[in-house]
């Protein structure tokens, strides 16, 4: 399982409806953030792939692929890769054995995963040289922003050190303890305090027998349920990915989360263009990285309400037209608003 782990795992990723091309998963996985990537990551349901394997370039994608049409576990539709029956039973098989967290909101914390791992080792190692008395160690992050990011959201809780010491570590072991054996002790293996340094990531990988790749799906994995912690039980590890995901723009790029500020304060589409000197489309772009990425409920407000239903009614008699013919059977008809409208329909209907 080692050997082939992400030739299974890609396959968990497709269901019936998959239609993606090999470049298509290399922006995906890249953490690629055009509109047409993140309809693609909508359209496919393959919000896990976003940004968890920026390292495998194209090429490797294409040999992926290969493998996998080779092996008959996908097909080609149209140019595009699609689900067999073979593939079918191999995944059945493989999320029997790795169940494998699939939804929206892993699209929206694609970024914060990756750094609250990290924060959390971080945040554990300063608690934990706190109790010693300890105050000369190499933190584990160096970066400033994070350090002076840490210093923040501890003075932000209001409370003493002893105080959030003594929580930080009961919540921990109560988070392990809903944890199975092995997903507890992957974490605690990386953990790093007072005279305590956590293992690197190649002897965690020979330790749990993983490849390069599997150990990056576990650590995402585990991540995305420290995203599903109940706040009321576990208020210091809810508050500290609150935080880190605000540090990330909320999932967004920097610029398209000033837009959605401006916006949410009723500035209009025209008028955030001229303010941040942008073109108009750029801030539509923004508008639909909202939707896809936050699930953006005031996307109305911006396209024509005679459009909107208009769109809907093409749509539901006829799912699979394009925008090219649909802007002949609707007058003045912009793919902004064609595209919002398909987004919604998938959402509504799958």
């Amino acid at each position: 399982m080692r050997e082939d782990f992400i030739f299974k795992f890609i396959l968990s990723l497709f269901n019936e409806q998959t239609r993606v091309t090999a470049k298509q998963l290399s922006l995906i996985a890249g953490g690629k953030r055009t509109p047409s990537v993140l309809f693609n990551v909508e359209k496919n349901k393959l919000y896990t792939l976003f940004g968890l394997f920026p390292e495998l370039s194209l090429r490797e994608w294409e040999s992926l692929t290969n493998t996998l049409l080779e092996n008959e576990l996908v097909d080609l539709n149209e140019g595009s890769l699609c689900q067999t029956a073979k593939g079918a039973k191999v995944k059945e098989t493989f999320t029997d054995a790795f169940p494998v967290n699939n939804e929206l909101d892993q699209l929206r914390y694609s970024a914060t995963k990756p750094l609250f791992w990290h924060r959390l080792i971080f945040t554990t190692q300063v608690f934990s040289e706190y109790s010693n008395n300890n105050k000369h160690y190499l933190p584990y992050l160096s970066s400033l922003d994070d350090q002076q990011s840490l210093k923040k959201w501890l003075g932000e809780q209001g409370r003493s050190m002893d105080e959030l010491t003594a929580d930080w570590f009961k919540e921990l072991r109560a988070f392990f303890q809903t944890l199975l054996p092995k997903e507890a002790d992957f974490i605690a293996g990386h953990l790093t305090g007072y005279n305590v340094s956590g293992s690197t990531s190649r002897q965690m990988q020979e330790t749990f027998g993983l490849s390069q790749k599997h150990y990056a799906v576990f650590i995402d994995q585990l991540s995305y349920k420290s995203a599903r912690l109940d706040g009321d039980r576990y208020p210091l590890l809810k508050s500290l990915w609150e935080t880190t995901h605000m540090d990330c723009d909320e999932g967004l790029s920097h610029s398209a989360r000033i837009s959605k500020h401006l916006l949410e304060e009723g500035k209009g589409i025209e008028e955030i263009a001229r303010r941040r000197k942008l073109k108009a489309n750029t801030i539509k772009e923004h508008i639909l990285e909202c939707v896809l990425i936050t699930d953006w409920p005031y996307f109305k407000r911006y396209i024509r309400a005679q459009h909107f239903t208009a769109c809907h009614e093409l749509l539901e008699t006829n799912p699979s037209v394009k925008y090219a013919e649909a802007k002949t059977l609707i007058d003045d008809l912009d793919f902004f608003t064609f595209r919002l409208v398909e987004i919604e329909r998938m959402r509504r209907y799958g």
